[in-house]
């Protein structure tokens, strides 16, 4: 009954190969711009302050149609290609790649997967995981009914879509710390940008910040 805003194993890591690309995927990048763009088409046009008429119910309908199509073809090019890397593909490959999957919430399986192996590249780099991690990270915990991480996920009731509000937390002092690693706005901050984005300023209700300990 909540909506939320769009917004983990190990051995399966090895199922989504992280190879250099080949002849086959010349067109690697191009085709993830082409998703994207599509996947955006949709998202650009999402109004939380209007988000129960039938005109935006009808734009998350087609969402799941794209999402869906999006995210067959992208394990397709997973197996084939392997995730982009940025100095073969580009950061924006890289991040078009994350995106689809931040998007594949009909297929937690898929999203775990890419979890793991986002983890693994950047053992075998010697980094640490990145922003692109956080967020997919945390969308799984949330679909998992476990706290969040990094605090990137908000959600809302039906009946008031605009009073978005961070879905559960770690320790709220742990996660601004794992943000300020990533550096990632603090979490006030962050919530004040989505609503922005979802375009319900104006329609959020007065609330002061949760104290960490009811996170």
């Amino acid at each position: 009954m909540q909506n939320f805003l769009k917004i983990l194993g190990v051995a399966v890591a090895a199922t989504l190969p992280w190879v250099p690309a080949q002849a086959a995927c010349e067109d690697y990048t191009k085709e993830l711009r082409t998703m994207v763009s599509a996947d955006q088409a949709l998202r650009s046009r999402l109004d939380f302050s209007e988000i129960n008429t039938p005109a935006q119910q009808k734009i998350g309908a087609h969402m799941g149609v794209i999402d869906r199509a999006n995210t067959a073809r992208l394990k397709v090019l997973f197996a084939q290609c392997g995730f982009p890397d940025a100095e073969k593909h580009g950061e924006r490959a890289e991040r078009d790649a994350w995106l689809l999957v931040q998007h594949a919430d009909h297929d937690r399986a898929f999203q775990k997967q890419t979890l793991a192996l986002l983890e693994k590249i950047a053992a075998e780099r010697g980094e640490p995981v990145g922003r692109n991690f956080a967020y997919l990270s945390d969308r799984v915990a949330v679909a998992e009914r476990r706290p969040q991480l990094y605090g990137t996920q908000l959600m809302s009731l039906p009946e008031q879509p605009c009073n978005l509000e961070f879905d559960r937390l770690d320790d709220r002092e742990k996660v601004e710390a794992r943000r300020a690693a990533l550096n990632m706005p603090p979490l006030d901050i962050y919530k004040k940008m989505v609503i922005k984005n979802a375009n319900c300023q104006g329609d959020v209700p007065e609330t002061k910040p949760a104290s960490p300990s009811s996170q």
